[in-house]
């Protein structure tokens, strides 16, 4: 039994070498939450306008345009228990924050990530944001769950020269600027479809965590909310109840704060077909467009 389980060891160890020497080097690999922890980590005294939120903002929201200091913290499918979190990580070292962008999307109150179909994203706050959410290993490690061709093919192109970062240095999503427009009419259904949800379970635990962003906002800090622009394929196929429930309840969570401001852009007629990449996200023209809009509201009202 004890030369079987000798064996067994000098067997496994090179496996056990590999396997930790590509988690290894795939962590080394800089990606865009990487990127946006270093960034916090070293510049969040400068910030004064910190955009959060999914990938609404994440395509939506372009710091450029901000006439204060700004970044943009958004990831896709990013849900409000991950924006309390980067919020609350960093918020000792925001010292000049002066506002909070959060969008308040059709779905954001009735989901979290660890629920949806993109539930393989909380790897990467437990790994690269230091995010002691999980104890699942699936959620821990790079490997776990992945294709190792998939793994592979990371790595070469690492070694060529490539990395897995999308954004521009300010954080603001690049992929949907300056690429062929998708069929609004086609992803306006199925967008519509995925974001409306059988359980609206989750939404005393999102309005909670909302209400807890914005109160520990609250010392000289304005939070501004905004339900992002979409195409008429997508507001119409839209749960009049779900969307109803959102409605009313963004009207609960800023009575009586005066530290908070809504605006809702989903059927702004100042968006047109050609500011956007799909029915329900921007492209680089809106993003400028929506930017500006949220600016002049942040400006105006210093």
């Amino acid at each position: 039994m004890k030369l079987f389980i000798r064996k067994s060891i000098i067997f496994s160890l090179p496996i056990v070498l590999f396997l930790v020497v590509t988690e290894t080097i795939i962590r080394q690999i800089p990606n865009d939450y990487s990127y946006k922890n270093k960034y916090l980590s070293s510049n969040s005294k400068h910030i004064e306008t910190l955009v959060l939120g999914s990938s609404h903002s994440f395509f939506g929201i372009n710091p450029d345009y901000f006439t204060r200091s700004a970044f943009n913290a958004a990831h896709v499918s990013q849900s409000l228990n991950y924006d309390y979190f980067i919020f609350n990580k960093f918020k000792n070292k925001l010292s000049n924050l002066k506002t909070v962008v959060i969008p308040v999307s059709y779905f954001t109150l009735f989901s979290q990530l660890e629920n949806g179909i993109e539930n393989w994203r909380v790897k990467n706050y437990s790994i690269y944001y230091g995010c002691k959410c999980h104890y699942d290993l699936k959620y821990n490690f790079e490997i776990i769950g992945k294709n190792p061709l998939e793994i592979l093919k990371q790595i070469y192109t690492y070694h060529k020269g490539t990395n897995h970062i999308t954004i521009s240095e300010l954080g603001f999503g690049l992929s949907y600027s300056n690429v062929k427009q998708s069929d609004l009419l086609t992803t306006g259904v199925t967008a519509a479809k995925r974001h409306t949800m059988s359980d609206l379970g989750l939404l005393n635990t999102n309005i909670v965590l909302l209400n807890k962003l914005i109160t520990e906002s609250n010392k000289g800090i304005k939070v501004i909310l905004f339900t992002p622009p979409a195409r008429k394929s997508y507001i119409s196929n839209l749960n009049e109840h779900q969307l109803s429930v959102m409605k009313s309840s963004i009207a609960d969570i800023i009575k009586g704060k005066f530290n908070v401001e809504y605006y809702d852009f989903m059927d702004d007629a100042q968006f047109v077909d050609s500011d956007f990449k799909d029915a329900d996200h921007l492209n680089g023209i809106g993003a400028k467009k929506l930017t500006q809009l949220i600016n002049r509201m942040i400006v105006d009202k210093k």
